[in-house]
């Protein structure tokens, strides 16, 4: 923790571990992770780049069930 950090008490980010809840808030509502900034400059790109790789993950295991003709 930087001095920074321990005088200001900021407290630093896990963006890595934090999933998007199942409703997204809107563009300019406070964001769902509590940091009192508005949706679209924290976390917005985050959860759209998450949701598109989970889509594709779904898509991929959808095709791998489905029946092979020919």
């Amino acid at each position: 923790m930087s001095l920074f950090s321990r005088l200001f008490k900021v407290e630093e980010k896990k963006d890595s571990t934090q999933i998007p809840p199942e409703v997204l808030p809107l563009r300019n509502d406070l964001c769902w992770c509590g940091s009192e900034l508005k949706y679209k400059k924290c976390h917005m790109d985050k959860d759209q780049v998450y949701l598109e790789e989970k889509r594709q993950k779904e898509l991929a295991a959808k095709k791998a069930c489905s029946p092979v003709y020919g």
